[in-house]
């Protein structure tokens, strides 16, 4: 996935539309989500996967495994929102309850309530930026970060972070099949110390590729600033424009309906 994220974004179908475009759009797609209410956050979250699968046409296939990303997440957040413990008698409506001794073990109303606003805000956060990902390539991104005023040492930053992000990925791989093939997986115990030589070999060869990087950007001249290569050849959709801003003035709407 790590490989098809750039590939999409630069194949997809709104690869043709200005990356500030795009950016704006997402960008403030994401901060209406992060003051609004529940029903939004679903239908901003629809609206969004139909920019991404019907739009920028990336296969729904693939938006889905993006999406189970942020199952993980949610596996390990919702849990402690939604149970609750207590040495008490429960006064407050429940919806399911079970005791253990003195201990009573159940699910609020009220927490609920918090996992489904926490569920489906990052439903909507989560699709926004997904839409970012897959239709802006990360170069092209930074070049519109420096061009509204971002500090290029902010930039240059991010950019190594991103290049190592997939160096990390990729020599953790090679490592991981290179202990399997040493029969490194056999046995609780045999997993462990694998694990453990797996995370020491993985530091060691990811401050290899460092100074490999390093050596390479003083060998071709590096003079503090990294430059990246971009397109310009990029033309403002104004069918797009008028959809995002309808869409907008339409969720604030639902919004205004909702606080009411």
């Amino acid at each position: 996935m790590k490989i098809q994220l750039d590939t999409l974004a630069y194949t997809n179908r709104l690869r043709h539309v200005s990356p500030a475009q795009k950016l704006s759009f997402g960008l403030s797609t994401l901060f209406f989500v992060l003051v609004a209410h529940t029903k939004v956050h679903v239908a901003v979250f629809a609206w969004m996967s139909v920019w991404i699968v019907g739009y920028a046409g990336i296969a729904a296939r693939v938006y889905v495994n993006l999406l189970m990303a942020l199952a993980v997440f949610l596996a390990l957040g919702l849990p402690p929102l939604v149970l609750e413990i207590s040495l008490q008698p429960v006064l407050e409506p429940v919806l399911f309850q079970f005791s253990a001794g003195p201990w009573h073990v159940y699910a609020s109303e009220e927490g609920m309530k918090a996992a489904g606003v926490l569920l489906f805000r990052s439903l909507a956060s989560v699709s926004c930026l997904y839409f970012i990902l897959l239709t802006v390539p990360f170069t092209e991104l930074l070049v519109v970060l420096r061009r509204v005023g971002i500090p290029a040492l902010i930039t240059d930053l991010l950019l190594v972070m991103y290049r190592f992000v997939f160096v990390f990925l990729e020599t953790a791989g090679q490592l991981w099949i290179a202990q399997q093939a040493r029969g490194g997986g056999r046995g609780f115990m045999n997993k462990m110390q694998a694990a453990g030589r797996l995370v020491t070999r993985l530091f060691t060869r990811t401050l290899q590729r460092y100074q490999q990087l390093s050596i390479g950007l003083t060998a071709r001249g590096f003079e503090g600033e990294l430059r990246v290569a971009s397109r310009t050849s990029f033309s403002v959709s104004r069918r797009y424009a008028v959809e995002a801003a309808v869409g907008l003035i339409l969720l604030f709407v639902l919004e205004l309906w909702t606080r009411r």
